[in-house]
């Protein structure tokens, strides 16, 4: 398992599903519970290097315009969401957040956050070697680590809006219009 693989895997469970968050994460654990035991920790591994990348203020801004108000666990499960899309979409709204309002989204989707997507690796160990693969899955997990060189792979193209860490605030409606324009102008 490596960054373009864990790519492939959501992108590919995502189109499956017709761009439906559940059946896809229904996919997404059928197809990783194949995997073998370190491939499933590794793609635990690497969201979680991908989630930590994305908590950034302005991402946290987007998703408070999105959900309508959004604190810590609503912003981590709105990174789940966010990852869930793919890679482009994930690289992209690092790069520029305000790219999220032009998302392509075939269907009416109001609910910005995906809570299963930080527990994928967990549901396919369990459904690779039953209920006794909580125990086993937090054993090897809790052990293993990416070495130095996976992780600098991950996150060497990432790019971040110059300003992914400027400060807003979320009762100031004129600061997050002038953060994130088009994210505020759609879904406001």
């Amino acid at each position: 398992m490596d960054k373009n693989e864990f790519w492939e895997l959501i992108q590919r469970s995502y189109r499956e599903a017709d761009w439906e968050t559940d059946k896809e994460m229904e996919l997404l654990i059928n197809k990783l519970s194949s995997y073998s035991h370190e491939d499933i920790i590794k793609f635990q591994k690497i969201y979680e290097i991908y989630s930590q990348e994305a908590n950034t203020n302005k991402l946290n801004a987007a998703a408070h315009i999105m959900i309508d108000g959004c604190e810590d666990e609503c912003f981590e499960k709105f990174i789940g969401w966010l990852i869930s899309r793919g890679k482009d979409p994930y690289l992209n709204a690092l790069q520029t957040p305000d790219s999220i309002a032009d998302l392509d989204m075939p269907y009416e989707d109001d609910y910005y956050e995906n809570e299963e997507m930080a527990e994928v690796a967990q549901e396919a160990f369990v459904k690779k070697e039953g209920e006794e693969g909580l125990d086993i899955y937090f054993g090897e997990s809790g052990e293993f680590q990416l070495d130095s060189d996976e992780i600098e792979d991950i996150v060497a193209e990432i790019i971040f809006d110059e300003d992914i860490n400027a400060e807003w605030d979320k009762d100031d409606e004129e600061s997050l219009r002038d953060l994130l324009p088009n994210i505020y102008e759609k879904f406001w």
